[in-house]
C-alpha cells in the first residue's frame, strides 16, 4: 500500500479539526489530547479572541522528519454551514499552482492531478 500524500494528510487533519470543533462525540481520547495540546489560547500582544484556533505540525514524511503547518480558525458563527478554507503557499522560487499537485479549474475549485 502506499504511503499517505501529504495533501492527504493535511486534509484528513483538517476535516478532523472541523468535526472536533463543532463538538464530534466519537474523538478518542488520543485525538482529544492532541487537539488540546494544538489549540491556540492566545498570542502575544494581541487582544482575545471569541473562536477556537488551532496550530501545529502534520508529519508527512516520518523518515526524512518533513511536515506541514497548520492553523486552523473555527467560524464565529454557523460552523456547521461553513466551508473548509485550505490554503497552500509555494516557496520563493516556485509558486503552490506550479507543483503540480492540483490544477485549478476556476477560482474557487482545485482538482488533483
Amino acid at each position: 500500500m502506499a504511503a499517505p500524500s501529504a495533501v492527504g494528510c493535511f486534509l484528513g487533519l483538517a476535516f478532523l479539526l472541523c468535526g472536533a470543533a463543532r463538538g464530534a462525540p466519537q474523538l478518542d481520547a488520543e485525538a482529544a489530547r492532541q487537539q488540546a495540546a494544538d489549540r491556540v489560547g492566545r498570542l502575544p500582544g494581541q487582544p482575545a479572541v471569541k473562536f477556537a484556533q488551532y496550530a501545529g505540525y502534520v508529519t508527512v514524511n516520518e523518515a526524512h522528519g518533513r511536515a506541514l503547518f497548520y492553523w486552523f480558525f473555527e467560524a464565529t458563527a454557523g460552523a456547521a454551514k461553513k466551508p473548509l478554507v485550505l490554503w497552500l503557499n509555494g516557496d520563493e522560487h516556485i509558486d503552490f499552482s506550479e507543483r503540480r499537485i492540483f490544477k485549478s479549474l476556476s477560482k474557487e475549485v482545485l482538482e488533483k492531478r
